[in-house]
C-alpha cells in the first residue's frame, strides 16, 4: 500500500505542477523508485533476440495457407542476479500473463530451459509468438513472476531483428571446442571484440573476419578449457563495439557432436549391403538393443539410425535403446505441420528429452509458412521438399513438376527459422509417385540440381528420399546418381559443415544460380543452371558453354587452388585472383557444378584420397 501510495503522490505532482523545484524534487522522487525497483530486480534480462517470421511467397505458394505466420521468434536472456536462488513462475508479456497468450492461439508455444536458477545462473526463455501482436517494430514489455509470486524482472522495448547475429554455432567432436559464424546483414562498421561461453572457461578463441563492414561475415573459433556435457544448454555470447558502445549478441541450442550425414529414409535385409554400397549410413529404424539390426548389422555396416518415437508412445524404444552408438537422433515425428498442432510437438520434445539426453531430437517439416512454429523445437530441424513428380505442399504449374530451385527456397526458409542449428534436408532420389507415369523418379539431372540447391541454402546432411528398390532397378541411371553424387558428399561434407552462405557480391551470366559457402579457409561455390524447362518425362537443360564466374572473396579466403568436385574426381578449375575477386573457368555447365577455393593446397590430395577409398566401398 505504502509503494502504491508513493507512485501516485508522485503521479499527482507531475500533473497538476508545484512550481520549477517541485516538478524537479518529483522528478527526483520518481527516478529514486525506479531505480530501487531495479535494485529488488532479482533477475537480469541480458538480451531480447527476436527474429520475424519469414518465409517465401513470390516464387512460390503454399496451396493451404490459412492462418499465415504473422509474429516472430522471440528469444529472451536472463540471469539471476540476486545472493539466492531464484524458481520461476511465469512470465508476462505486454501487460498480459502468458496463458492468455496461449490460450487465446496468439502463441504456438513457449520454453525455459531451466526454472531454478542458482546465483550468477542463466537461462533462455523461448517464445514462438504467430500473431501480429508480436511482429516486428511493435512494442514489447516482458517480466517474470517467481515462486514468491512478485515481479522478479522487467523489460520493455520494441521487437527488432538485430542486423548482427549469430547464424551458426557448431559443436565439434568431442565437444570440446565450436565454430561461431557471425552475420552481419547492417551497413555501419561493427568490430567484435570477444566471444564466450556462458558458464565455460575458454583456453583460446581465433577469429577471422573480425572487423565488419557490413554486409559482412565472421568466424570463430573457441578451444574450451573442459568439454560440454551432452544436451547441456550452450548459450554464446558475443560482444562487439558500433559507433563507439559496445553491447551484447547472444544465440544458444544444446550440445551435441555435430555431423554431416548422407541417408535415406527405407532399409531392409535385401539391401543394407547394397546402401552402404551408395554411401548411405542412416537410416529410419525403430526397435529394440537386442534386435538383429541394432545387435549385429549396424555394428558390421556402420549404419546410424532416425528413431521414431511417436508424439508419446516410444518409451519402451528409448529406454532400450538408450545410449547406443548406432542412434543418431531421436525422430519426434514426419511432417506433423500438416495436421499435429506445434504445442504438441513441443511437449513431445520434452517427453524425449525427460527420458534420454544422450541424443538430440529430429523433426522432419514440409511448409514453409510452419517453419517458424515447429523449426525450432528440435536439435536437428528438416525439411522435405521435391520438385518433380511428387505430392507437396506447394502449388506447382503443372502436376508433375515445378521449378528445380523451389527446394532451395525451402532449405533457405528453414535455416531461418533454426538458426543457430544446423539442419539437414531430404533431398529428392528413388521414390515410387505417380504424378509423372513416364518417369516416375527423377532424371540424374533432376536429382542433382535439386541436391546442390539445398547445399548452397545450408544444408548440413542430406537425406535421400528414398530408396525403392522396385524403382532403382527399373531407373539404374537414379540410382547410379545417388551413388555418384554421394561420393561428391564424402568429399566436400565436412568442408559443408563448417561453412555458411555468404553475401559476397558475385558475377555469372544469366539464368545461372551461384551460391557460396564460407568456412575457415575456403569457398564452397554451388553453380545451377535455370536456364531449363519444366517437361512431363524430363526436364530439358540447355547447356552453357565456357562459363567464367567472378566472386569477391572474403579477406580471410587466399585461394592456393580452386577445384572442381564431381563424381569422377577432382581436377583444377582455371582461376585468378585479382583486386580480392576470383575469377572462375568453370567451362561448359549442363545442370550444376561444386567448386572449391582452398587456401591449402592438400586439398586436392585429401579429395582424391576420399574418392578413391569411396570407389573402393563401392565395391565391398
Amino acid at each position: 500500500m505504502h509503494r502504491q501510495l508513493s507512485h501516485a503522490f508522485v503521479r499527482f505532482l507531475l500533473t497538476v505542477g508545484v512550481g520549477c523545484g517541485g516538478l524537479v524534487q518529483a522528478q527526483t522522487a520518481q527516478k529514486g523508485i525506479e531505480a530501487r525497483a531495479r535494485l529488488r530486480q532479482k533477475l537480469r534480462v541480458d538480451y531480447v533476440g527476436y527474429r520475424p517470421a519469414r518465409y517465401e511467397t513470390r516464387a512460390l505458394v503454399e496451396r493451404e495457407n490459412p492462418r499465415p505466420n504473422q509474429g516472430g521468434l522471440i528469444y529472451v536472456y536472463l540471469t539471476n542476479v540476486s545472493d539466492k536462488p531464484v524458481r520461476l513462475a511465469f512470465y508476462r508479456c505486454n501487460g498480459r500473463d502468458v496463458s492468455y497468450w496461449l490460450l487465446g492461439g496468439f502463441l504456438a508455444w513457449d520454453r525455459v530451459y531451466d526454472k531454478h536458477l542458482e546465483p550468477g545462473e542463466m537461462t533462455v526463455q523461448e517464445i514462438d509468438a504467430v500473431s501480429r501482436d508480436f511482429a516486428a517494430g511493435r512494442p514489447f514489455s516482458f517480466s517474470y513472476v517467481d515462486r514468491t509470486w512478485r515481479p522478479a524482472c522487467s523489460y520493455e522495448g520494441r521487437l527488432l531483428e538485430d542486423p548482427v547475429q549469430i547464424s551458426l554455432v557448431r559443436v565439434l567432436k568431442g565437444r570440446g571446442a565450436i565454430e561461431v559464424h557471425v552475420r552481419h546483414e547492417g551497413r555501419r562498421h561493427v568490430e567484435l571484440q570477444s566471444l564466450a561461453v556462458v558458464g565455460h572457461p575458454t583456453k583460446r578463441v581465433d577469429w577471422v573476419g573480425q572487423r565488419m563492414d557490413g554486409p559482412a561475415h565472421a568466424i570463430a573459433r573457441v578451444q574450451l578449457a573442459r568439454p560440454l556435457e551432452p544436451s547441456e544448454l550452450l548459450i554464446v555470447k558475443l560482444e562487439l563495439k558500433q559507433a563507439d558502445k559496445v553491447r551484447s549478441v547472444y544465440a544458444h541450442r544444446r550440445a551435441f557432436e555435430d555431423w554431416f550425414p548422407i541417408g535415406c529414409w527405407t532399409a531392409k535385409p535385401d539391401t543394407y549391403e547394397l546402401l552402404r554400397r551408395l554411401h548411405i549410413e542412416l537410416v529410419v529404424k525403430g526397435g529394440k538393443a537386442d534386435d538383429a539390426f541394432y545387435s549385429t548389422i549396424a555394428p558390421k555396416l556402420g549404419f546410424r539410425t532416425m528413431v521414431p518415437t511417436g508424439a508419446f508412445d516410444g518409451l519402451d524404444t528409448i529406454r532400450s535403446l538408450g545410449d547406443h552408438p548406432a542412434v543418431a537422433c531421436w525422430m519426434l515425428s514426419d511432417e506433423p505441420d500438416w495436421s499435429t498442432p506445434a504445442v504438441v510437438m513441443k511437449h513431445s520434445d520434452a517427453f524425449v528429452r525427460k527420458y534420454n539426453r544422450t541424443k538430440p531430437t529430429f523433426i522432419t517439416l514440409c511448409r514453409n509458412v510452419r517453419f517458424f512454429e515447429y523449426g525450432p523445437i528440435a536439435d536437428i530441424p528438416c525439411m522435405d521438399h521435391y520438385c518433380v513428380t511428387a505430392p507437396t505442399s506447394s502449388k506447382w504449374p503443372h502436376r508433375y513438376g515445378t521449378r528445380l530451385e523451389e527446394t532451395g527456397y525451402y532449405t533457405r526458409d528453414l535455416k531461418a527459422a533454426c538458426e543457430p542449428k544446423p539442419i539437414w534436408v531430404w533431398s529428392q532420389a528413388i521414390a515410387d509417385w505417380d504424378e509423372r507415369p513416364k518417369r516416375p523418379v527423377p532424371t540424374p539431372a533432376e536429382l542433382a540440381a535439386q541436391l546442390l540447391f539445398n547445399l548452397g541454402r545450408g544444408a548440413k546432411g542430406i537425406i535421400w528420399f528414398n530408396y525403392s528398390h522396385k524403382m532403382a532397378e527399373r531407373f539404374p541411371d537414379t540410382r547410379e546418381a545417388v551413388r555418384r553424387w554421394g561420393r561428391v558428399l564424402r568429399m566436400v561434407r565436412d568442408d559443408l559443415l563448417a561453412a555458411e552462405p555468404i553475401e559476397v557480391a558475385v558475377e555469372a551470366p544469366d539464368n545461372v544460380d551461384v551460391a557460396v559457402l564460407a568456412s575457415w579457409d575456403k569457398l564452397v561455390v554451388c553453380v545451377n543452371n535455370l536456364d531449363y524447362e519444366i517437361h512431363p518425362e524430363a526436364y530439358p537443360f540447355t547447356p552453357k558453354h565456357d562459363v567464367k564466374i567472378s566472386v569477391r572473396l572474403p579477406k580471410w579466403v587466399k585461394p592456393a587452388a580452386a577445384l572442381l568436385v564431381s563424381p569422377d574426381g577432382v581436377k583444377p578449375v582455371p582461376h585468378e585472383v585479382k583486386n580480392g575477386r576470383a575469377t572462375l573457368g568453370i567451362g561448359d555447365l549442363e545442370v550444376c557444378k561444386l567448386v572449391v577455393l582452398c587456401n591449402d593446397p592438400n586439398t586436392e590430395r585429401v579429395y582424391k584420397d576420399t574418392h578413391t577409398q569411396a570407389l573402393k566401398d563401392e565395391q565391398q
